[in-house]
């Protein structure tokens, strides 16, 4: 067995089928249940998994490591029981270990939500040596020999369903992850990023005025080179635009651009902010240059941002001023990369 797959499962019997399902058979399969109540075990078994039992210590990458400890294939893939692979992976995996033998991958996780997905890249595909180990008690990080892993991309892009409201609902995951970004900040662990993690679950629940004091302090650190700060100050854009400080946001962002030539997300939220705030000369060169920039894996990116959503915005924009074949021009382009809004506005233009 080349490459086994290693889960951290509890309480997943809604999940657990489909991603099994999207395991290719050659590939050994190690699951970790760390309590589970319901079904979770009893589908597993059905799939020829290795199915261990242990208690859940809040510390994901102990669970992490005590999975990889099970598994005898070569090389490792780690999976969520909320997330699915591609038909490709088994050929896109075997592509990157002869091309890039003995070295860790990242692969792409896009997040399914109600109307929007983003996408972030994470390392997930290493070699199965001692000398590979997670560390951090939430969003855990590969390290190799006590240094964070160096890593090629592996081009898989892996579908996570984790962050629809029903599944944060029904699993409680805000109390959660809340608990467990505490005891990090306790422990002094990444404290910038994680009072970014923390200000993104009050977002994601509508509590701005929580999120935007975690994000406020999370800028305090000044991590401009770290990979979770632009996508911190884009997300507090967005918790000042829903609290009715566009201005205010703005002001903030826009210093930034020099700095994140390469995030179309940040160019994009700024022609948003333009149309709030009427600053009607930075709409059209906001959108443009989101969209000159394209779509992103280097940063947690809202997909659309350098492509349909941004072109959509100029036609919206176009169409307002009454320059109805330039609204056209950026409705089709968007409606090329499959937005159904885009064919609508084409329609009643």
């Amino acid at each position: 067995m080349n490459i086994s797959v290693c889960l951290i499962v509890k309480d997943e019997e809604l999940n657990i089928e489909r991603v099994l399902k999207s395991i290719p058979s050659p590939f050994e399969v190690i699951i970790y249940d760390t309590g589970s109540r319901d079904r979770t075990v009893e589908i597993a078994e059905k799939y020829d998994a290795v199915i261990k039992q242990g208690e859940w210590n809040d510390d994901f990458a102990q669970a992490r490591n005590q999975s990889v400890s099970w598994a005898t294939g070569e090389y490792i893939l780690i999976l969520d029981a909320d997330e699915e692979l591609p038909p490709d992976a088994e050929a896109k995996l075997s592509q990157f270990i002869t091309e890039h033998p003995g070295q860790a991958g990242t692969v792409v996780l896009e997040n399914i939500m109600e109307t929007d997905s983003a996408r972030h890249r994470m390392i997930r595909f290493f070699p199965n040596r001692p000398s590979f180990r997670f560390k951090g008690i939430v969003h855990e990080q590969l390290y190799e020999n006590d240094q964070p892993a160096s890593f090629k991309d592996t081009g898989l892009l892996v579908k996570h369903y984790g962050y629809t409201k029903k599944e944060y609902h029904e699993k409680d995951k805000f109390n959660r992850y809340l608990k467990l970004y505490q005891k990090a900040l306790d422990e002094r662990q990444d404290e910038g990023y994680m009072l970014y993690q923390i200000g993104k679950l009050y977002n994601s629940v509508e509590q701005y005025k929580e999120a935007e004091h975690y994000l406020r302090r999370s800028l305090t650190y000044k991590e401009e080179n770290k990979l979770y700060y632009p996508p911190m100050l884009v997300l507090l854009g967005y918790t000042l635009k829903e609290l009715g400080r566009s201005k205010e946001a703005a002001d903030l962002l826009t210093k930034y651009g020099d700095i994140y030539k390469d995030f179309p997300d940040l160019f994009f939220l700024l022609g948003l902010l333009a149309m709030d705030t009427g600053e009607i000369h930075m709409i059209e060169p906001s959108f443009k240059e989101a969209l000159r920039i394209g779509e992103t894996t280097k940063y947690t990116s809202v997909l659309g941002t350098g492509s349909f959503k941004a072109a959509y915005n100029l036609g919206v924009y176009y169409e307002i001023l009454g320059f109805k074949d330039k609204a056209k021009e950026y409705y089709m382009l968007a409606a090329s990369w499959g937005y159904d809004p885009a064919l609508i506005r084409l329609k009643n233009i």
